[in-house]
Parts: C-alpha cells; sequence; structure tokens
C-alpha cells in the first residue's frame, strides 16, 4: 500500500501537464488549424492552380507533425507506465524509455519512408504508364530493404536491453544451429527465386501467362514465396516459387499478334473448285478482318496441303495485329470463321466429315469458348 502511495509523487516528479497539453494540441489540432486559413484563402481564390488541401505541402507537414506529437504522447505514457511498475516493485531497465522511443519512431520513420516511396513510384507512373510491371517489382525489393534495415536496427537497439538473451538463444548449440539451418533452407530458397523471376523481366502482377506444365492464367501476385495465379475458371492457385523458377514462361500479355490456323477437309468430287475456294477464302478474310497482316512478314496462307484417303486437306493461316488473349482476339477469330464459311457456301462447296458425309458451316457462329 506504501508503494501505491508513492506512485502518483513519482509521477508528478516527470509528468508536466503543460507539456502534455502542447502534445495533444499538436496531435489532434494541427491539422484542422492548417486546413481552415488553407481552403478560407488558398481554395476559395480564383487560381486555376489551387490544389486540395490533402494534395498540398502544408498537409503533409502539418500530418507528420501530427503523427510525430501523437506518437511522443505513447513514448510519454510508457515512461509512465514504466514508473508505475517501479514504483510498485517491478524491476524495469533504466533505458526502457529510451529504448521504446528508438523503436516507436524508427518504426514510424520506416513508414514514412515507404509512403514516399510509393508516392515518387506512382508519380513516375503516370508519366510512363507501360513500367507498371517493373515499378511493382521496385516497390517491393525496395519495401524488403527497408524492412531488412529497420529489423537490424531494432534487433542493434534491443540488444542493448537484450544482448544476454539474444546470445543465448544464438548459442544453443550446434543442433540448434543445424535444425534452423534446414528449416530456413526451402524458405530461402523460394525467396532466392521469387527474387530471380522478379528480376528476370519474365512476368509481372496483372500478366497473362502459360507456363512449360499447361498451366495457364493471370498473374495476381508476385510473392517472396509464391506466385498466385487465377486460372480462365477463377480458381486461384498458389504455385511455390521454387517451382516456377524451373519452367518455360510464356508471357502472353506482350505478344502483340496473333495466329488463327485451321484444318479444313473437302469431298475429291469438289477438287476442281478449289483454286476459286482458295481465293476467295483470302479475300474475305482480307475484308472482313482489317488487322489481317498481309505485307509478307507473316504467313498469309489457303493452301492446298495433300491427298488423304477420303479427303482433300486445306490448311489456312492467318496472322493478325491483336494480342491472343482477351475478347478482341475472339471477335477476330470468329470473323476468320465467318469469312472461311462465306466463302465455301459462294462457291457451292461443302465440308467432309469424319463419317462421311458433308456439312456446311451455318452464318450464326457460337464462338469458341475462352480457355
Amino acid at each position: 500500500s506504501s508503494s501505491a502511495k508513492n506512485i502518483l509523487p513519482e509521477l508528478k516528479k516527470v509528468v508536466d501537464f503543460e507539456d502534455i497539453i502542447i502534445i495533444v494540441a499538436l496531435g489532434w489540432l494541427t491539422v484542422p488549424s492548417v486546413r481552415l486559413p488553407y481552403n478560407a484563402f488558398v481554395r476559395s481564390s480564383k487560381k486555376t492552380d489551387s490544389r486540395d488541401f490533402e494534395d498540398s505541402y502544408l498537409y503533409q507537414f502539418s500530418s507528420h507533425l501530427s503523427h510525430a506529437s501523437k506518437l511522443a504522447l505513447v513514448v510519454y505514457g510508457i515512461d509512465c507506465l514504466g514508473i508505475v511498475l517501479k514504483t510498485i516493485g517491478f524491476r524495469i531497465a533504466p533505458t526502457m524509455s529510451a529504448t521504446s522511443a528508438k523503436i516507436i519512431y524508427s518504426t514510424w520513420f520506416a513508414h514514412r519512408i515507404k509512403t514516399f516511396k510509393h508516392y515518387l513510384i506512382s508519380s513516375a507512373l503516370s508519366k510512363h504508364a507501360e513500367a507498371t510491371g517493373q515499378a511493382k517489382v521496385l516497390d517491393h525489393l525496395l519495401n524488403g530493404i527497408l524492412y531488412a534495415c529497420l529489423g537490424l536496427f531494432l534487433l542493434d537497439v534491443l540488444s542493448v536491453e537484450m544482448g544476454l538473451a539474444l546470445t543465448s538463444v544464438v548459442a544453443v548449440g550446434s543442433t540448434a544451429t543445424l535444425i534452423f539451418s534446414l528449416g530456413t533452407k526451402d524458405i530461402a530458397a523460394k525467396v532466392m527465386n521469387g527474387l530471380e523471376i522478379a528480376l528476370s523481366d519474365k512476368m509481372y502482377e496483372g500478366d497473362c501467362v502459360e507456363f512449360g506444365d499447361g498451366m495457364s492464367g493471370t498473374v495476381l501476385k508476385l510473392g517472396w514465396l509464391e506466385t498466385q495465379i487465377r486460372c480462365a475458371n477463377e480458381l486461384t492457385v498458389s504455385i511455390p516459387n521454387t517451382q516456377l523458377a524451373s519452367q518455360r514462361i510464356y508471357n502472353i500479355s506482350r505478344i502483340n499478334k496473333c495466329q488463327v490456323k485451321q484444318s479444313l477437309r473437302f469431298h475429291y468430287g469438289d477438287i476442281d473448285k478449289l483454286p476459286k475456294v482458295l481465293e476467295d477464302i483470302k479475300t474475305e478474310v482480307r475484308s472482313s478482318c482489317p488487322s489481317v497482316i498481309t505485307d509478307g512478314t507473316r504467313a498469309f496462307r489457303a493452301h492446298w496441303r495433300d491427298f488423304k484417303d477420303d479427303y482433300l486437306e486445306v490448311v489456312v493461316d492467318f496472322h493478325f495485329n491483336i494480342r491472343p488473349t482477351g475478347e478482341a482476339y475472339y471477335d477476330n477469330r470468329q470473323r476468320v470463321l465467318l469469312a472461311i464459311n462465306r466463302a465455301v457456301r459462294k462457291n457451292g462447296v461443302q465440308f467432309y466429315t469424319t463419317k462421311g458425309t458433308f456439312i456446311s458451316i451455318v452464318e450464326e457462329s457460337p464462338g469458341e469458348k475462352d480457355k
């Protein structure tokens, strides 16, 4: 009970109510007190280049001052808590207050650096929108470096108070070291492979990719340990980076051209009509698909390829200035199929099926299911 009676006198030795009032005022009144005159004199003027208060440098300054003041109040509270605990009999490290302040302020400072870094990257992206993928990788990489530096700094600070404890944990013997090494081996491999993928420029978040094992989808997240892929059926698959590092990656999003290739079958009775059919197919595709490539840099073919046992084989092969994914690709593919059908019907020719019957493609094609 005597210890409890000594708490208030001990607190009075440290606590200065004037300081607390100033800290509270700075923490909770700085931003509102700056916003009012800014909106009254700056935003109300006729200047077209005046920014919103939240986008101004005054807001950044007042916001940082407010955050720092609130953290100072937290540190003040920790000091008071230490005094209370020490007064009632607990053993408190004499540097607890300074250590707590270093941890709190360094963590806050690292967070502000992260925010400022993100702002700089976003500003750069506004001028170079095509570098979104590279910017995200750089953002993640800088976050990792920032967190690593913060962790090393905090360990250095804590070593002042817990040096003996940390040393005893690390020096438990070769057996613990071996267990730790084996336990972190896979994690380290995943992190290194994830870093390799991120720096290799193979794929970025938002890209449509296909892997060597046949899996395909959209990259949702490039993580340090695993990569998340959203498949066409909306299922999300998490793949360890160690598996991706050894696979071939086809980045469909970076391809600006696509191909539509079909193998057609005709009856032997229509052999004399094929040359005209092939020319009409080219004409129909050329007129129906403005993005078709006909300058000779890509194939633009409709050729009779072979005699088969029951039918004549024709192969058509066209290339287009369209990405091989998305609605534009499948709409164009359908236009090609309809153009082929029009050319065949115009010449009174029918397609030949494997059962030996004759069919013709209808004008209303249902399209092709998006994989």
